[in-house]
């Protein structure tokens, strides 16, 4: 018998009628002849309600704390789910993401996960049981439970599905990954199949299908993954695979949209080796994540150091940043918000010349002002105001010819008294 892992997001356990609909779908691979380990994450907005109230007593509340908070989100899912699943008559338990084994590091809100112990998953499916599993979290080996940051349920169902040599499941409230996101431009396509490196580049960059660091792993490990819907799994979903596995042709596979970017520009930094480590390392002591970083001369002997992030780590960005240029000497520091990042990514990039050229001519068309461009071997990205991300996104993804084919339908035919039909000149 097979093990999968089977991931159900928030939006999929969001109330009883939801988690009973999930517990079906385990029902039917038991069925089918697999030993499964459900992941499960939080109850529709349960993270967000959480966040809510600690705003309301701490402007800047300490990570330990906040993990323990946050941890219970899944608590309240997996016992849910452990319940309904005993309820149709399928033995079941529900674990922390510690008695599950998962060992983690200290990185208090983004932890790494560092072991698996899987002895009592094991036991569990020995004895017919399914293990339902708190996504999201584990614990340090001195006991401290952690979180693994947002979207960690999908690093927690990829790495107990490399650990168990199961192949992976990650069940959505949406069908696939999709060429753009549905909601932003109509014409997007459902994707059968996308690469690793297709997959992590989108998710890095903002794609919310699934969280990076499990398509990291799921690569590492060469895992069978899939995203389907997570209650009409029978409408396809979309299979990550190796570049071997892949035979599309495509040259962008998705535009991906960021909203919420901040810009940091540091000017007049002394042009000298190691320079760059004194402005990065203390964001990284800090935990800070930094999207693209450029370099550009600012003159003799200066440069200037340009990088993005994400606007809700700004505020710690903006400290340390200021206490560095402070140290260093720098001639400006300049933070701004209101930004958005809007990507092509395609494994066909490689290979295939202009790319650019038609993806900057269709923006000039459509009047877009760029304010940065970045570039990696699978992407192009460019910072845009957010003012104007939806509009760029649907003008790119329009111009590698993504938007699905518009339905042919037949003439018109007018039917005469004598029921004669007639089309129209």
């Amino acid at each position: 018998m097979g093990i999968v892992v089977q991931k159900f997001g928030g939006s999929s356990v969001a109330d009883a009628q939801k988690i009973r609909d999930c517990a079906t779908h385990v029902l039917d691979a038991i069925r089918d002849g697999d030993r499964v380990v459900v992941v499960v994450s939080a109850m529709g907005d349960s993270t967000d309600d959480l966040l809510k109230l600690v705003s309301g007593v701490s402007a800047r509340p300490d990570k330990r704390e906040l993990d323990q908070l946050l941890a219970t989100g899944e608590l309240v899912s997996v016992a849910l789910v452990a319940m309904t699943l005993q309820s149709l008559g399928q033995p079941a338990r529900s674990l922390t993401g510690g008695q599950a084994g998962i060992l983690t590091d200290d990185a208090f809100g983004r932890a790494g996960i560092l072991n698996i112990d899987d002895r009592a998953l094991l036991a569990l499916l020995d004895a017919g049981i399914v293990p339902v599993v708190a996504g999201f979290q584990g614990v340090t080996a001195g006991g401290e439970v952690t979180t693994l940051g947002r979207g960690g349920s999908d690093t927690t169902a990829v790495a107990l599905a490399a650990k168990l040599g199961a192949r992976c499941e990650i069940l959505k409230d949406v069908d696939g990954v999709y060429t753009a996101d549905p909601r932003i431009v109509p014409g997007a396509q459902r994707l059968s199949t996308v690469t690793y490196d297709e997959m992590l580049e989108a998710a890095a960059l903002g794609s919310q299908v699934i969280h990076p660091r499990a398509v990291e792993l799921a690569k590492k490990f060469n895992d069978t993954l899939s995203v389907k819907h997570s209650h009409e799994p029978q409408r396809g979903g979309t299979l990550i695979v190796g570049e071997s596995g892949s035979s599309t042709g495509r040259v962008v596979s998705s535009v991906v949209l960021k909203r919420g970017v901040c810009r940091v520009s540091i000017r007049g930094l002394a042009d000298r080796a190691g320079i760059q480590s004194e402005v990065f390392q203390p964001l990284a002591m800090a935990r800070v994540p930094i999207d693209d970083i450029i370099q550009e001369e600012d003159g003799p002997g200066t440069i200037n150091l340009t990088f993005t992030l994400d606007k809700n780590d700004a505020a710690e960005a903006s400290g340390v940043v200021h206490a560095v240029a402070g140290k260093i000497g720098v001639q400006a520091v300049r933070i701004d918000g209101g930004l958005a990042t809007v990507s092509a990514v395609g494994s066909g990039m490689r290979y295939t010349p202009g790319v650019a050229a038609r993806m900057f001519a269709a923006l000039g068309d459509a009047g877009v002002r760029i304010e940065n461009i970045s570039t990696s071997e699978i992407r192009i990205s460019i910072v845009v105001a957010e003012g104007d991300a939806q509009r760029t996104t649907a003008c790119i993804h329009d111009a590698f010819g993504l938007n699905a084919p518009a339905p042919v339908t037949s003439p018109t035919i007018h039917v005469r008294a004598d029921g004669m039909g007639t089309r129209p000149a």
